[in-house]
């Protein structure tokens, strides 16, 4: 590490250095110190070969605090200067629109762009391919909206989890472009701060993205916290970061969590994604308490730890638990044979992908597919997610709703079970804590 002479925010020691914030191949990142007895999440070697750089940090050695610190009033010289990487925007042409409503930044003119792309297509698209309306598709007077019930066989959620700063954002605006294009609500798992050392408010250019999401597109992307810094603190049920701590732990990482998600983003969520999918009694508590309504976990976990027999969705401590039935990523394969040929984690099967889907669909089920979109980094594999869509969209009466909509819903009573399916009162609005 390579100490400056600034002082620390929060205790004031002059002890402040530079620390590398590194990306093993398996897609773990953290200080890369942490890596000097190999991976903790894949327990495989970490050296050069194997590490990324992804940021330069300033951490101070007291206390153990990282941010953008404030040089003292008598040290010389800048801070060393912290550069983002320059995320990509579509080169589109915005000469048609009036000058008063295109933006100045040159980001927000591609985010408006997108939209404007992604708006034509779904308007050409709409005659021919049968999308149900779930979303509203901007901000309206509550009492004007006329609201109608549709019935469905079966209900899909997607849940995109690790957003994190400055980690695979192209990948990022690419799935969550599949998502736009198909008109399909998808909620986000945001980790608020990496292994403690990367903070979403450190990463302006993320934020300002997610909000560019939250008001382009109200309603389809839900801003759900993930954890709070995604580590494995204990061995509850193999890993968790959450299930097996004291309440109070529990309650002052979350406190930490949703404090820097809500810096970062408009919305937070009502929902609660736990890293490594596993969390207990307490932490339902500690939720409870704090408001949730959803937390979002793994069916092979709930199955176990609350006796359940492969349900979809259940009440217990004043929460719906809506678990993941269908991952995206075939985890068996990797921890087989680790990587594919690609060098990222393997995938299912188109086959078994809608194979699964379709199961739920015949069952009249609530179908949750979770991925992570740090592995989209192929034409293919993207095309693999929009057949899955495809697929389901092909089929007749499917609903499409977020983690938070599906247990508001339910909770509010616009959402409704039915003895052959579901019955929604739609447009749903976007809905937040």
């Amino acid at each position: 590490m390579t100490a400056h002479p600034i002082r620390c925010p929060r205790c004031d020691a002059q002890s402040v250095a530079d620390e590398r914030i590194v990306e093993h191949d398996c897609g773990h990142v953290a200080p890369i110190d942490a890596f000097d007895d190999g991976c903790e999440k894949c327990r495989r070697r970490a050296d050069s070969e194997t590490l990324t750089d992804l940021q330069t940090v300033e951490r101070c050695l007291d206390c153990g605090h990282r941010s953008a610190l404030v040089p003292d009033e008598e040290s010389i010289g800048p801070l060393p200067a912290v550069s983002f990487p320059t995320l990509p925007t579509p080169e589109q042409n915005l000469s048609w629109v009036p000058a008063r409503f295109v933006p100045e930044s040159r980001f927000r003119r591609g985010v408006l762009s997108t939209a404007l792309v992604a708006m034509v297509l779904v308007a050409g698209i709409a005659g021919a391919v049968s999308v149900t309306p779930m979303l509203e598709t901007g901000p309206t007077d509550e009492a004007s909206v006329d609201t109608d019930w549709e019935e469905y066989d079966s209900l899909v959620i997607f849940r995109n989890d690790d957003i994190q700063p400055w980690y695979n954002q192209e990948e990022m605006r690419a799935v969550d472009e599949v998502f736009i294009e198909r008109d399909v609500p998808v909620t986000l798992g945001i980790i608020p701060d990496t292994n403690g050392s990367a903070a979403l408010t450190e990463d302006p250019e993320l934020c300002e993205y997610l909000q560019s999401l939250e008001t382009n597109h109200p309603g389809q992307f839900e801003m759900a916290i993930h954890g709070t810094t995604h580590e494995p603190v204990t061995d509850f049920y193999g890993a968790s970061e959450f299930g097996g701590l004291p309440e109070t732990e529990q309650r002052e990482r979350l406190a930490e969590g949703e404090a820097l998600l809500a810096d970062c983003v408009d919305s937070p969520s009502s929902t609660f994604i736990p890293p490594m999918n596993t969390y207990d009694t307490t932490t339902v508590e500690v939720l409870a308490e704090s408001n949730y309504t959803a937390v979002s976990g793994g069916q092979w976990f709930t199955d176990e730890y609350y006796d359940t027999d492969n349900e979809t969705y259940f009440r217990a401590g004043g929460l719906t638990h809506v678990p993941e039935t269908q991952a995206f990523e075939n985890w068996s394969a990797y921890e087989e044979a680790g990587e594919d040929d690609d060098g990222d984690v393997p995938f299912h099967d188109l086959e078994t992908l809608t194979d699964s889907f379709d199961a739920s669909h015949d069952e009249n089920g609530v179908h949750v597919v979770m991925l992570h979109y740090q592995y989209f980094t192929t034409d293919d594999r993207l095309e693999k997610l929009e057949s899955l869509i495809e697929h389901m969209q092909s089929e007749d009466d499917v609903g499409f709703l977020t983690v938070e909509q599906f247990a508001e819903g339910l909770e509010d009573g616009s959402v409704e079970e039915t003895d052959d399916g579901w019955r929604v009162l739609e447009p749903i609005s976007a809905v937040s804590r």
